[in-house]
């Protein structure tokens, strides 16, 4: 058996020995079936006549006001995915990195990056990660202020399995503060435009017959959590290249390959650690059966260290044999905005080694991951010349 305590201070170690004694587990504090093997999460995910996402007891539910994409099926899921996932496109994604990203990168730091320290999760990537998703979506200033907000409010609830009513609270509050949002949305109804918010509105919709308020305000207030992904990951990435001397070299030098390294983050200590599903019907998984309406926890940070998929899988390794890995998931479901993401990570990083060539963790700084189905890398504190750095 495990712990929320155990799985919250640091999963992988518990992950490993389950993976070994007790592949499929329940955890009587999450009220879940733990799923830790790269098989039977590869199950979970790609079953979906068995396993569902729509999941009538999420808290999600009532604090975006309705089903967000993540909990749909079907052809509402369909529908709404297909309304702005062009907005991810390789082509639309380079040209936003091109116009938007590194622009945005830029600027964070020329606000940041003169003060010689810092905590680049919290002062440099996830201002960048914010601005530049937000961009994309249409959203000023305010809007993505609000959008940081409401992706933090929801990360402290997806690791609150004590379901602690302040907690909730304070996320219902968060999210309730939505009138710039709201405003947009009113306006672009009837004035669309090239934005992704637009998109979400009218795409593959007869002129003039929208979507409604219930198939788009829901979805945007879960993709505040997207908003903040990149960040995370930017973070985990130079975490893991700082506790990897050597490879973080090989970075500098080889600029390259922060492609691959932020790729390899994601498998190693990816920011959304676990995914929800449902059964639809009793059903058999890793030896155990469990019956139907169950919850389960598909930990995809437990599959992407399974020994039978990756060689020496608890190392971080730039030269590591590219596979797929489950970072994104899999499945009708995998995350849309995946190439994105990796491209806002990957493009906040390439900005700090330009400016800071002597960017290095703070005297004392030591690591303070945190999280189960949200695993954050916690602050990094830094240091640099300032006097040294380079100019934009």
């Amino acid at each position: 058996m495990v712990t929320i305590a155990e799985l919250q201070a640091d999963p992988y170690p518990a992950y490993a020995r389950l993976r070994r004694d007790e592949p499929v587990s329940w955890v009587p504090e999450a009220r879940q079936w733990l799923v830790t093997g790269w098989d039977d999460v590869h199950t979970v995910l790609t079953d979906t006549a068995r396993f569902t996402t729509d999941q009538p007891g999420s808290p999600l539910l009532g604090l975006c006001g309705g089903p967000p994409m993540l909990l749909r099926e079907g052809e509402s899921h369909q529908d709404v995915r297909e309304a702005f996932q062009h907005d991810y496109a390789a082509h639309r994604v380079t040209d936003h990195v091109d116009t938007v990203v590194r622009p945005v990168a830029h600027q964070v730091a020329d606000e940041v990056f003169p003060s010689g320290r810092a905590d680049l999760a919290g002062d440099y990537f996830e201002p960048v990660a914010v601005t530049a998703v937000t961009r994309l979506f249409g959203l000023d200033v305010g809007g993505a202020d609000t959008m940081r907000h409401w992706g933090e409010a929801l990360a402290n609830v997806a690791n609150d399995f004590g379901r602690d009513p302040t907690v909730h609270s304070a996320a219902a509050e968060a999210l309730s503060e939505d009138r710039g949002v709201t405003a947009l949305v009113k306006r672009l109804r009837g004035q669309p435009d090239g934005s992704g918010i637009s998109h979400l509105l009218h795409a593959n919709r007869r002129p003039g017959d929208p979507r409604p308020e219930a198939d788009v305000l829901p979805v945007l207030k879960h993709l505040a959590l997207s908003t903040l992904e990149p960040g995370w990951l930017a973070g985990w990435t130079l975490a893991a290249l700082w506790a990897a001397p050597d490879q973080l070299t090989a970075v500098r030098a080889d600029r390259s390959l922060l492609g691959v390294a932020v790729y390899e983050a994601l498998r190693w200590s990816a920011p959304v650690g676990v995914l929800g599903r449902r059964t639809t019907c009793p059903v058999t998984l890793g030896g155990q059966a469990i019956p139907a309406d169950s919850m389960i926890a598909a930990a995809i940070a437990s599959a992407n260290r399974d020994e039978t998929a990756f060689t020496e899988p608890e190392r971080f390794d730039l030269h590591r044999d590219v596979r797929l890995h489950l970072g994104f998931g899999t499945g009708p479901h995998h995350c849309p905005a995946h190439p994105l993401v990796t491209a806002v990570a990957r493009t906040a990083l390439d900005v700090l080694f330009d400016r800071l060539p002597g960017v290095r963790p703070a005297p004392g700084w030591q690591a303070a991951p945190h999280g189960w189905k949200l695993r954050l890398p916690g602050p990094l504190a830094a240091v640099w010349d300032a006097t040294a750095q380079r100019a934009s």
